[in-house]
């Protein structure tokens, strides 16, 4: 699978979109379930009609100082099934000339996303649930100063 840095920053931002602004549709009290004594469950409905198409963008994984490329996971147990990654391609940064300059980093830029992970029913039955996750992932990567500690 041969991905260019547009479809990325385009897979990126749609996964974003779709995280940030999806429209979510929770059922009435009365379908609450109790689980447990810590977990209930109800009805979630997705409006994937909702969901608004991302803008065009420079991309940046390129064009940076400290340039990534991406790296994507498929699992079809979440929602969305296709995770895309930011991985820094130096240890250093870019100077003026193009040169990796090692007194600088290239540090990953974490971003929290949620997903939909899919558990099966504690009852058993064919019937499956989601369970709401947050997770951190790197957007992109930066070019930092190291740390420096001074001991007194």
């Amino acid at each position: 699978l041969r991905v260019t840095g547009s479809d990325a920053i385009s897979a990126l931002c749609m996964m974003m979109v779709v995280m940030m602004m999806s429209e979510v549709t929770a059922m009435p009290k009365e379908m609450v379930k109790q689980v447990s004594k810590d977990v209930q469950t109800f009805p979630l409905h997705i409006d994937p009609t909702a969901f608004s198409p991302a803008p065009s963008m420079r991309p940046l994984h390129n064009s940076s100082i400290s340039p990534w490329t991406y790296d994507f996971s498929h699992d079809d147990n979440c929602f969305p099934p296709v995770l895309s990654e930011a991985r820094c391609l130096l240890k250093g940064c870019l100077d003026a000339n193009g040169h990796e300059d090692q007194s600088l980093h290239s540090q990953p830029l974490m971003q929290q996303g949620l997903l939909l992970r899919r558990i099966t029913a504690p009852e058993g039955g064919n019937q499956n649930h989601f369970r709401l996750e947050s997770r951190l992932y790197a957007v992109g990567c930066v070019c930092v100063r190291p740390d420096v500690v001074t001991q007194e």
